[in-house]
This record gives structure tokens, sequence and C-alpha cells, in this order.
């Protein structure tokens, strides 16, 4: 586990990956004042590099390049782990290679850290899809991994690596299976599994203190627990919902979003009929 910054001592160093993105500035808002922060993500405006007043770095790097992870975890205590192509619709090829070949990453440079504590890592209710598109609710965070995509499955086996880390070192790990992170929902279907900004920063900051080994928990607000379970991540991580879900709101292209590949809104699979059933 990694504490917060104490009266009279310096605070820990957390690296924030994908820090650019959404989530990663809402993880940033979050943190920064309690922790050192180093933000990764592929480019930042030059000169806009160091803040040095409110402990922030920010670095420019490829994740995927050789070294790179090195130099992003050098001296620190915590890694909150965002960075990948955090989208449903991606086929098998582009979920492995921006997102699991990037834990594969992560996991090979934490194994030789001498500094490294806690590894955050941002996965997600995909992992779990399936079960939601049968309706089987609500959805219990013990039950055996059942992605609905290609993105589910590589956060899946991105979980699996970093548990077989905390086998072999040192480094805890604790898995957020986040449900739409932030963003209003558009749709009765994505209000159902939102989790609020407040919410997603009372889980990150459990999840950096609180002590374990390793852990996954399903991370969404209390407007969404008639479909998922949170029992395992009020227990573990003293998790108290309190965000109010926004009712949906028209999205500004004028299409529902719905995606089209992922199978977790999608009706399920019809066994045969009687009349064409295999002999």
């Amino acid at each position: 586990m990694v504490s917060g910054a104490e009266e009279g001592t310096t605070p820990p160093l957390v690296v924030v990956t994908g820090a650019a993105g959404h989530v990663g500035q809402l993880t940033s808002q979050a943190l920064a004042g309690h922790y050192r922060l180093r933000l990764i993500d592929l480019d930042w405006p030059v000169g806009d590099s160091r803040d040095d007043v409110n402990g922030i770095e920010r670095l420019a790097l490829d994740l995927t390049e050789r070294g790179a992870w090195d130099a992003a975890i050098e001296s620190a205590q915590a890694v909150v782990h965002l960075a990948g192509n955090a989208h449903p619709e991606i086929e098998a090829r582009t979920a492995v290679e921006g997102g699991a070949m990037l834990a594969a990453g992560l996991a090979a440079a934490a194994s030789g850290s001498a500094h490294l504590k806690r590894i955050v890592f941002a996965s997600s209710i995909h992992t779990m899809g399936l079960y939601h598109r049968e309706a089987q609710y609500p959805i219990r965070q013990h039950w055996p991994s059942r992605p609905c995509c290609e993105y589910g499955a590589a956060k899946v086996f991105s979980e699996n690596l970093l548990e077989i880390l905390t086998e072999r070192t040192p480094v805890s790990v604790v898995c957020l299976r986040l449900g739409l992170t932030g963003y209003a929902p558009v749709t009765t279907g994505y209000a159902s599994q939102w989790l609020g900004p407040g919410d997603y920063a009372q889980l990150l900051h459990a999840s950096l203190t609180v002590p374990m080994r390793y852990g996954t928990y399903l991370g969404v607000s209390a407007g969404a627990t008639r479909k998922w379970d949170l029992t395992e991540t009020i227990r573990d991580l003293g998790f108290h919902p309190g965000d109010p879900t926004p009712a949906p709101v028209a999205s500004k292209t004028g299409e529902n979003q719905v995606p089209q590949h992922c199978l977790m809104f999608r009706p399920p699979t019809l066994p045969p009929s009687p009349d064409h059933a295999e002999d």
C-alpha cells in the first residue's frame, strides 16, 4: 500500500499513465495535493513538462517502446495504469497490442523495481459483460470472468499477468473493473453501469492505501447496483458510493452510441429450435 502526503514528509510519487485522457484527468485531479504525480501520455505541449510547486511532472512516452516503462516508473512508489485503447469496439490485435502488451511491459518493469509497492490497474466491467447480456443480475465479483468483447478479454489477460507479478514480487495490485467513468450516460443501458467522478476518486484513494496483495473489484455508483453487486468492493475497499446517477442525455451526434461489436448490450443467442436441432 502507499500512504498519501503527511505533514512534514515528502509525498509518495505516483505515476499515472494515459494521463491526458478523460479518466486520466479525473485521476490527476483526485490525487493532486495528496501525492507527487508523474503524468504520462504520448505527447504533452512543449513547455508543459513540470509543475514543481504542485509536485507534478509530465512525461511524453510511448510505452510500447523498449525501456519506456523503466523510465516511467523510476523512483515511483505506485502506478495508476490507464493507458491503452479504451474502446469495446476494437478488434483482437488492437486489444492485445494496445492493451495487454502494455500490461505485460508494466509487469516486466515492476518486477525489477526497487521502489514500486502498488499498481492500480484500470480494468473494465467488460470483463464480465456476457453475464450482463444474459441478464444474470446482480453480477458478482467472484464469478468467473466472461468478457463480452476482445477489449474485455484483453483486460482479463492483463489482470492475470499482474496477479502473477504479485506472486513473484513484493508489488501488490488492485484491478478496478470500472463502469462508464465520469461521462454523462447517453442511454439507460449506460446509466446502469455509470461511475461518478466522486465515487471514482474514492475508489482510487482506497486502491492506493488499503493493505492487500491482489484483488479485482467492480466500480460503479449506487444507481448501478441492481445489476452490479458491490459486496466485495464495499467490504475490502471501504467503498460508500454517493454520486447520484444522472438521467441519460441525448448524444451530440444524435446516435445512441450502443456498441455494435461488443456483445454486452446485444440480445443473447437463442438456442436452436427443435425443428432445426442437430441429430
